[in-house]
């Protein structure tokens, strides 16, 4: 049997950057495409809500937003939880953290 990479759905902060100082959208790509480079260089296909999503909904409509990658970490064998400095602030991240582990999601460690 030919064995496959592991989807892995990379959580990483958004709305934790409001800021009137920087680009929300520009920073949040920015980390979550970091994040993603070492889901991939580990040898997994890491999914991203931030990327899969930007410029596709509005900031209005963040729950729509939320519920859509949940739905996405559904599908994935894993969850990798970004480590930068405006993670500890998410609270999407929070509650993809508590949907992992009622869905029985493994965390990623890299």
């Amino acid at each position: 049997m030919k064995e496959t990479m592991r989807l892995v759905y990379v959580a990483s902060p958004y709305a934790a950057f409001k800021s009137g100082k920087v680009n929300v959208d520009f920073m949040a790509c920015m980390v979550a495409k970091e994040e993603c480079r070492k889901v991939k260089e580990a040898g997994y296909i890491p999914l991203s809500p931030v990327l899969a999503f930007s410029g596709v909904f509005s900031e209005e409509q963040r729950d729509e937003v939320l519920k859509a990658g949940l739905e996405m970490l559904s599908h994935c064998s894993y969850v990798y939880f970004s480590k930068h400095p405006a993670s500890e602030f998410s609270k999407g991240m929070d509650i993809e953290r508590e949907y992992a582990r009622e869905l029985g999601i493994s965390e990623l460690e890299i």
